[in-house]
């Protein structure tokens, strides 16, 4: 049987030819014709992906116009504030607090500087320690306000500065305030309602800070005077009748404990005399020396 060897050889392409109705090889050197069917394809193609772009293009406009007309809408028309409200308790009226932040009903909440505002409050009313000014949307601005604690009246001159828990000149004063301690042996060098006291000595502030803040969360308080003369002996009058030592300013939060523990059980209310504390956190004793009547 003969066989027949297959060649390896690629077959030339085929054209159409129209005139005889059938497909003849192209001559060796001629030019392909063109695949009228890939064309149309990739036209159809092209036309897609500029459809696609233009409608790529068209969604970003009109995304782009949207935000453009709510931005302008929310500056002009939306968002106005029509009340301006104070929370939080204070000393002064509240009329007041909302006519120094400069804020009026009427404005755009999106162009309140809640931080400005804060600070002109502060700076108006030294007695306000905490003020945040927050946006309530979508009509309101809300004001909260918190007084700064007391740490006790310091002698300046011939009047007093209450100084603040925050180190702040609340008030220069003629008299100390009803129910504010004295603060002793301190030295001041310079003072202004509203800032930092500068006082005389390094590390004073600090120590003052400590001392007032230890009484103010251990409870003690009807303390009448502070004496800081000595930094390793602060001596406290409490109730005007008994003077407590309480040493270094060390362990105040046990010595407070302690202390508070022996004047509501220990000592009578109308005992007077002196409470040592100084060597608590050693011993776990205190010691009352009470004053004898002549």
């Amino acid at each position: 049987m003969q066989r027949t060897r297959k060649s390896g050889r690629k077959e030339p392409p085929r054209v159409y030819d129209r005139a005889t109705g059938e497909y003849r090889p192209v001559p060796r050197g001629a030019r392909t014709p063109p695949d009228f069917a890939a064309c149309a394809r990739s036209r159809a193609e092209a036309r897609r992906r500029h459809r696609r772009r233009a409608l790529l293009l068209f969604n970003i406009f009109l995304f782009v116009a949207v935000l453009a007309v709510a931005a302008a809408l929310s500056l002009t028309v939306l968002f106005r504030a029509s009340a301006v409200r104070v929370t939080g308790s204070s000393r002064y009226p509240a009329r007041q607090i909302a006519a120094a932040s400069g804020i009026r009903t009427g404005d755009n909440l999106f162009l309140i500087q809640t931080g400005r505002a804060a600070a002109k409050i502060k700076g108006k009313f030294p007695y306000l320690g905490e003020v945040s000014v927050l946006r309530r949307f979508p009509s309101e601005v809300e004001i909260h306000v918190a007084e700064e604690p007391v740490c006790g009246a310091v002698a300046y001159g011939k009047k007093y500065i209450v100084a603040g828990a925050d180190g702040r000149a609340l008030e220069i004063a003629d008299r100390p305030p009803k129910g504010c301690a004295v603060l002793k042996g301190l030295g001041v060098k310079n003072a202004r309602a509203g800032a930092a006291v500068e006082f005389t000595g390094g590390g004073t502030a600090e120590l003052v800070r400590t001392v007032s803040d230890a009484f103010r969360k251990g409870g003690l308080d009807r303390i009448s005077s502070v004496d800081f003369s000595q930094p390793s002996r602060i001596l406290a009058v409490y109730d005007g009748r008994v003077t407590i030592n309480f040493g270094l300013p060390s362990d105040l939060d046990y010595k407070i404990r302690f202390a508070r523990k022996l004047l509501s059980e220990n000592i009578k209310p109308t005992e007077k005399g002196t409470l040592n504390m100084s060597v608590a956190p050693e011993t776990d004793k205190a010691y009352f020396d009470p004053t004898v009547a002549g």
